[in-house]
């Protein structure tokens, strides 16, 4: 298994175990008064999983398809980025209904996990938003 895919499945199952260990610490889980260890946990391993998305997306795109442009760009790149944004709206796409019927709320584990997963989301889609801007 390669480097990237390792990190990517560490990263995910990091975070579905440590919503079971937050489930089982109990809540409240994001709140001014406490933060539950294992939703921190959560939320480094989605990082995780989300930052590694784009480097495993590249290394599949590499045995697809051979390198193209003019060597200062490398479409795989281009595509893997695309595809980045791609993981990052089906993360949003599970994320804000689960966050709205939880109302966001700190005190429980769903609304805590959904604010988390959509800020991370968000951010990735913002950077992309940013490189594409800048292209």
């Amino acid at each position: 298994m390669r480097p990237a895919a390792l990190a990517a499945l560490a990263g995910v199952a990091t975070a579905l175990v440590s919503l079971l260990l937050a489930a089982a610490a109990g809540g409240p889980y994001l709140t001014a008064e406490r933060v539950n260890g294992w939703v921190v946990v959560f939320a480094a391993g989605l990082l995780l999983g989300l930052t590694m998305a784009p480097f495993l997306l590249e290394e599949l795109l590499r045995r697809r398809r051979e390198p193209t442009g003019d060597g200062l760009r490398d479409e795989r790149w281009e595509g893997a980025a695309i595809a980045w944004g791609g993981v990052s709206l089906a993360v949003l796409a599970v994320a804000v209904p689960v966050g709205v019927a939880a109302s966001f709320s700190g005190a429980s584990l769903a609304g805590s996990a959904a604010l988390l997963a959509t800020i991370e989301a968000g951010l990735v889609l913002a950077a992309l938003l940013a490189w594409l801007l800048a292209g």
